[in-house]
């Protein structure tokens, strides 16, 4: 809950079991066309391309245009929520000592949502929505020093080690979406910023599917309409939190 798992690790952790179950795993391929060729997908990747007789679409947001497929007409229905956050140097015994001393994760229920938590090396991470482009980073890392010294006033100087942003990919009924936009193709998107565990569960769900062994979902299928204001909210999300963020805990 609340981040507590460190999310690329466990992406390795992934990928290592993948491979020793016979996987091969190629990076920066994105696929830019796909068509059919008898019973087959042709999957074509800058590098070369691939036959595939079941794809499993599985980038939610983070996808490309494929030319010659509807594939990504889920993208119309997603309003995009940036998230950042920022990670303290490690922080001295004494001082986590009276900081989170359980280790959890922590959110509030802000329409601006915040979130802190701390990590292994014991750096206290904070974030909240908005992104860290030229623009809005200066205000964004301001209100983060703000609301650290305004919840953990023995902090002191607050230093950064790192800092990053990312994409949640949200559903009207903020639920998860099941999609076959074509034969043997199959999606599910809009985690809405809770992908971690549910994907692994439906990941595991759509492999019977893909593979023939079930043909029940746990979710139902869900036809890909488009939101006609995902636009304005997306946009929304970006310029409101930049706005509160500039104002808030002065």
């Amino acid at each position: 809950r609340a981040g507590t798992i460190q999310p690329l690790a466990y992406a390795h952790g992934l990928g290592h079991a993948a491979m020793r179950a016979g996987a091969r795993i190629f990076t920066n391929s994105p696929v830019t066309s796909a068509g059919r060729d008898g019973d087959a997908w042709v999957l074509k990747t800058p590098g070369g391309q691939i036959r595939a007789i079941r794809v499993i679409m599985a980038g939610n947001d983070y996808v490309t245009p494929i030319r010659g497929t509807n594939w990504n007409a889920h993208l119309d229905r997603l309003t995009i929520l940036p998230y950042f956050q920022f990670a303290t140097k490690p922080l001295s015994a004494n001082i986590l000592a009276t900081i989170l001393p359980e280790e959890h994760g922590t959110w509030d229920t802000g329409m601006v949502m915040t979130s802190f938590r701390r990590d292994k090396a014991g750096r206290l991470i904070f974030g909240s929505i908005g992104s860290l482009d030229a623009m809005a980073a200066g205000t964004h890392r301001a209100f983060a020093v703000r609301s650290l010294k305004a919840l953990f006033p023995a902090l002191g100087d607050i230093e950064f080690d790192y800092w990053w942003d990312g994409r949640i990919g949200m559903t009207t009924n903020n639920l998860p979406s099941f999609h076959h936009p074509d034969d043997n193709v199959w999606s599910i998107t809009g985690y809405n910023g809770r992908g971690i565990s549910p994907g692994t569960v439906f990941g595991r769900a759509l492999a019977g599917v893909a593979l023939g062994e079930t043909d029940a979902m746990a979710l139902p299928e869900t036809p890909i309409a488009p939101d006609p204001f995902r636009s304005v909210k997306s946009i929304f999300y970006h310029v409101g939190s930049q706005a509160k963020h500039l104002i808030d805990r002065r």
